[in-house]
């Protein structure tokens, strides 16, 4: 009886700890279907799950949209508490907090082509000398970041999937770096399924995203707020209801 009532007590003092203001959390406007806007409110699976799981922790949050590149700033300058889904990488843990615990999702990139215009690509130096699009501020793992660095390849950043797009149809790059989801998503939506396609070869294969929270915010209690928030997320992952939230954008769930 007393566990059950420290338990409650407990419940309680966070709850309240965390109903105040709201946290601030940002999520690329451009990740459809796992974050977007819809209606002009933030919508997607990322959205719906962190929703989900910061109610269930009891913690209250506002999520806002915005380009990758200013979630990242944002994330850095702390002007937000925390943002969904970053990859992790040595120079991003030196800013964020990764509730690595549990992925709010997994990513499958690959290089993706116009029909009749893809190539070979096996290794990084099938791309010399190729032009390849990126979104500003996408991390692509180490390998990709060397043959950058190396200048084999020239990459070039856009804003946005629909300005990549643009850039691959209009002759300004031989191919772009997209998430599989994402960059099919905006195809159906398009109607250009047709007229892209993507080369076997994966860039990166079931990559974890992460919720993180932003060291340098304001907020309190950061490792007991990333702890619940994981709790809750892991709890959704065991009870289903996190493939119930992706299955309304993506069938495979």
């Amino acid at each position: 009886m007393k566990k059950c009532l420290f338990a409650c007590l407990f419940c309680l003092l966070a709850s309240t700890v965390w109903a105040g203001a709201p946290l601030r959390f940002v999520v690329d406007a451009d990740f459809a279907p796992y974050s977007m806007v819809v209606d002009g409110s933030p919508s997607g699976i990322d959205v719906d799950v962190l929703n989900e799981a910061a109610r269930r922790a009891g913690i209250n949050i506002e999520i806002r949209t915005t380009p990758l590149k200013t979630v990242l700033e944002m994330v850095g300058d702390g002007s937000c508490d925390g943002a969904a889904a970053l990859f992790r990488s040595p120079e991003r843990e030196r800013y964020a907090l990764f509730l690595d615990g549990v992925p709010i999702h997994f990513s499958d990139y690959v290089l993706f082509a116009k029909v009749g215009n893809r190539f070979v690509f096996d290794s990084y130096d099938d791309l010399a000398g190729k032009v390849i699009g990126v979104a500003a501020g996408l991390d692509l793992g180490p390998e990709f970041a060397e043959a950058r660095a190396k200048g084999d390849m020239i990459v070039k950043e856009y804003p946005d999937l629909r300005g990549i797009l643009a850039g691959l149809l209009g002759g300004e790059i031989d191919a772009f770096a997209g998430n599989i989801d994402v960059t099919y998503y905006r195809l159906k939506d398009m109607g250009l399924t047709s007229s892209v396609v993507y080369l076997p070869k994966k860039l990166q294969a079931e990559k974890p995203a992460y919720v993180v929270l932003s060291r340098a915010s304001g907020l309190e209690d950061k490792d007991k707020v990333a702890r619940a928030l994981e709790e809750a997320l892991a709890k959704m992952h065991k009870d289903g209801s996190y493939n119930t939230i992706a299955h309304r954008y993506l069938l495979r769930f």
